[in-house]
């Protein structure tokens, strides 16, 4: 059976998900991703940032603006925490966000190692979801549900990842779901645009009022502004 390291398993997963680019801030204890991303420099843009907090906040802007996940990250204690505001930023806006967490090794973890700290309880509130990878070869597994719910939730995915088990050698059998998964799109009943058409048809100075739920149908709002000569109010 074909074997591959877990952290390039995990880029390979991100790149299912349509992603390109990521930022964050090399560490000690993120180093297995860190080596993952050399490897695969060619699939994958890793962008350094001088400052945990601007990678996120650099990773939220992406999501606001393309509507596609934000992918950013940080080593264990500081460089984690580091993140928090620009988390806070995408839970408050709605946009899909993924944090990658450094940790220590598995067998330093709850003894007091240098920066060693529980991170899941840190980001409880911000995420909507929060994992620790347990064994190497979950961290695919794991990925692929916090994009997914991510997108779903319309928020913060966390995940921290033990420095050793993004070392190791796993079974290259994981299929993400990113291929399979849809957005539904609400629409409202025919019989109330029914209602609202002669409204809009009588009214002198139509003002059409939309947000982000609106932001992949630029073209559709534009022709149907347009045809009623409705003022357009975009609500952020």
């Amino acid at each position: 059976m074909a074997k591959i390291n877990a952290c390039v398993k995990m880029l390979e997963v991100l790149k299912d998900w349509q992603v390109d680019h990521l930022y964050g801030l090399p560490g000690g204890s993120i180093n297995s991703t860190m080596e993952a991303l050399f490897e695969e420099q060619d699939a994958i843009k890793y962008i350094q940032v001088r400052h945990e907090e601007t990678g996120a906040l650099a990773a939220v802007a992406d999501a606001k603006l393309t509507g596609k996940i934000g992918v950013c990250f940080g080593s264990a204690g500081p460089g984690a925490t580091h993140l928090i505001n620009g988390l806070y930023d995408a839970k408050m806006d709605h946009v899909p966000v993924l944090a990658i967490l450094g940790q220590v090794s598995s067998k330093a973890m709850n003894t007091n190692a240098f920066q060693e700290m529980n991170e899941n309880p840190l980001y409880a509130d911000v995420s909507v979801f929060n994992r620790t990878i347990m064994s190497p070869e979950s961290l695919p597994h794991i990925v692929d549900e916090a994009i997914k719910t991510a997108y779903q939730e319309q928020g913060v995915a966390v995940i921290t990842l033990p420095v050793d088990f993004g070392f190791a050698e796993i079974s290259d059998t994981f299929v993400s779901t990113a291929h399979n998964y849809s957005e539904n799109t609400l629409k409202a009943p025919d019989s109330e645009i029914d209602k609202i058409i002669p409204f809009l048809q009588k009214a002198k100075h139509p003002v059409l009022y939309f947000g982000q739920g609106c932001k992949n149908g630029a073209t559709v709002i534009q022709k149907f502004s347009e045809h009623f000569s409705m003022r357009l109010l975009l609500l952020f």
